[in-house]
Formats: C-alpha cells, sequence, structure tokens
C-alpha cells in the first residue's frame, strides 16, 4: 500500500513524452549532422550509461563494453555530414551498440581460434613427438652396441626378461647378464643426454 501511493504522484510516461522525446532526438541529429558539438555531447550524455550497459550483456567485458559504446559514437561523429538514423534515434543507438558487440565477438572468436591453430601442437602431441625421438635414440645406441650386449640390453628392457631367464635364453651366466647390461645401459644414457 505504501508502495502504491510513493508512486501514484509521478505521472506515467504517455505517448506524447516519446513524441516530445523522439522529436528532441530528431533535433539533436540535424544539429549534429550540421556539426555541433554540443548536440553530439548532449547524445553522449544522454545515452552513454545505457548503451555501455547494454553493450556489457553482450561483451561481459568492461573495456570491451566502453570500447564498443566509443566506438558507435566516434563513427556518428565522423559520418556526422551523412547520419540521417532510420526510426527513433534510440533505436539506431541501440541497433548500432548490438551489431559492434557482434561484430566484436566474432572478431575475438576467429582470433581465438588463428592462436589456438598457430600454437605449439598440444602436450599429447608433444609427448608424441618427443617419446618417437627417443625411440629412435635408444634405437641408434642399440644398434651401435656390440650384438651380444645388445642383445642382453633388447631382452630386458623390451622383452622384460629376468637376468636369469636371460642367462638361460642366450646360455651365459647371470654375472655375465649383469655386467653386459650395466655397460649397455650406460652407453644408453649418454647417447640419450647426448641427443638431448
Amino acid at each position: 500500500m505504501a508502495l502504491e501511493l510513493r508512486f501514484a504522484h509521478q505521472p506515467l510516461p504517455s505517448w506524447d513524452d516519446d513524441v516530445r522525446t523522439d522529436a528532441d532526438e530528431r533535433a539533436l541529429a540535424d544539429r549534429i549532422r550540421a556539426g555541433d558539438m554540443d548536440a553530439f555531447e548532449a547524445l553522449y550524455r544522454r545515452y552513454w550509461e545505457r548503451l555501455y550497459t547494454f553493450a556489457y550483456r553482450y561483451v561481459r567485458s568492461k573495456e570491451d563494453a566502453e570500447e564498443v559504446t566509443q566506438e558507435v559514437f566516434f563513427r556518428i561523429w565522423r559520418g556526422r555530414a551523412h547520419w540521417v538514423p532510420a526510426g527513433a534515434v534510440s533505436n539506431y543507438l541501440y541497433l548500432a551498440v548490438r551489431n559492434a558487440a557482434r561484430d566484436r565477438l566474432e572478431r575475438a572468436a576467429v582470433a581465438r581460434r588463428w592462436r589456438i591453430s598457430q600454437r605449439e601442437p598440444p602436450a599429447e602431441v608433444q609427448f608424441d613427438l618427443e617419446a618417437a625421438d627417443l625411440v629412435a635414440t635408444v634405437e641408434r645406441a642399440l644398434a651401435e652396441l656390440p650384438a651380444k650386449r645388445a642383445e642382453v640390453c633388447k631382452l630386458r628392457l623390451i622383452a622384460g626378461l629376468s637376468y636369469a631367464q636371460i642367462a638361460a635364453h642366450l646360455g651365459i651366466c647371470e654375472k655375465t647378464v649383469e655386467t653386459q647390461l650395466a655397460r649397455g645401459l650406460k652407453f644408453l644414457r649418454d647417447r640419450i643426454r647426448e641427443a638431448r
């Protein structure tokens, strides 16, 4: 009840108010077209905050919303000699801000896609490349080892056989397997270090 009473004395906007506002804004547009900076400032002050808030709903960034709004007013002033808004000036301004905000979002999306395409390969691809390089380095190093030592290393590292299994497979003692493997692994580590 108190809420109704508080607003009861304020008149509701009427159709006449809309017509008067539109006529005022048309007069501002005519003056802006003639180069009147005061008229431009009046339009700017009247709409800046509302258009900024409207732009922010699209771009979700204060800086971008400011730039979008500034861009619209800049374009109006720069093209003032030919600026004849179709329909209500306010409708023109909101439509211009919406379009500028959408353009900014589209440009940002294109730039983001381009940056992603220009980046280094994703971590999995990078890992795969590094793993492939390591495998190639190990294979080259194994090829440089004496045949028996290379065989011991392959049976242990690739086949996963135990010392006893390698000894039985090659007909040598486990101590020889241990010695050959130690020397082979040292050689492989050195080669890997050199490759990096």
